[in-house]
């Protein structure tokens, strides 16, 4: 459907599958903010709306970052509280979830329990702010289950929920998550990663600088968000 890349400065994405209008070769900066396009809707046989259609792909994929899969992925480890300064509070929550037995009735809920640890930063008007929470499993053992992270203003900026637990590489010798669920509400995108064969995966593999930036050989129309920034402004 997409390739995407990231020299850990700049990204690039390549939109593949779809109608040729949203085909897109997009270039921007990991950590810029790119605000949405400004559009008015097509009247019907507007000969604009091609043209629109690909800015709102264009729009859509601005809020795409590589990072946004390699912190759901490789997580930032916890840290000791004198080398960052960070807080921790532990509690417990329940919830009540679809029961996820294979042969279970979809209407069948079961009620299952979690260990929060909230990730707290000195400072603010109030003294902290919360930063990370971390949801653990407790059915069947510890499992990092869900994990979310805050701005400076207490919203929700990403919400990463983990699912089973398998075998991975062929020595199967590491245990990971096979299935990611990434959301980001204020991006308002929602995406999904699944290991359908995770003893396939490639483990500890060393790979040449040139595999992480993405050439347009497939000669899509470009866009450069950095470069329209600059000409809106």
């Amino acid at each position: 459907i997409a390739e995407m890349t990231s020299d850990g400065e700049h990204f690039r994405v390549a939109v593949l599958q779809g109608d040729e209008k949203y085909k897109r070769f997009v270039r921007g900066t990991n950590n810029a903010d790119y605000p949405k396009l400004e559009m008015d809707e097509p009247r019907q046989g507007d000969k604009k709306s091609k043209g629109k259609n690909g800015e709102r792909t264009v729009s859509a994929l601005s809020n795409l970052r590589p990072q946004h899969f390699t912190e759901a992925l490789l997580i930032s480890p916890i840290l000791p509280r004198d080398a960052t300064g960070m807080v921790y509070v532990q509690s417990e929550f329940y919830q009540e979830e679809p029961d996820p037995r294979p042969r279970a009735k979809k209407s069948e809920r079961v009620v299952r329990g979690y260990f929060l640890l909230d990730e707290l930063a000195p400072g603010g008007e109030t003294g902290a702010r919360l930063v990370r929470r971390f949801w653990f499993d407790r059915v069947g053992g510890i499992r990092l289950a869900r994990l979310q992270t805050f701005d400076a203003q207490g919203v929700l900026v990403t919400d990463v929920q983990y699912g089973e637990q398998k075998s991975f590489g062929e020595a199967g010798s590491v245990m990971l998550p096979s299935r990611v669920e990434l959301t980001r509400p204020q991006e308002h995108y929602k995406l999904s990663l699944t290991y359908q064969a995770p003893e396939a995966v490639v483990l500890d593999s060393q790979y040449d600088p040139e595999i992480f930036v993405l050439e347009n050989k497939w000669q899509l129309p470009e866009v450069d968000l950095d470069k329209r920034e600059g000409e809106r402004t």
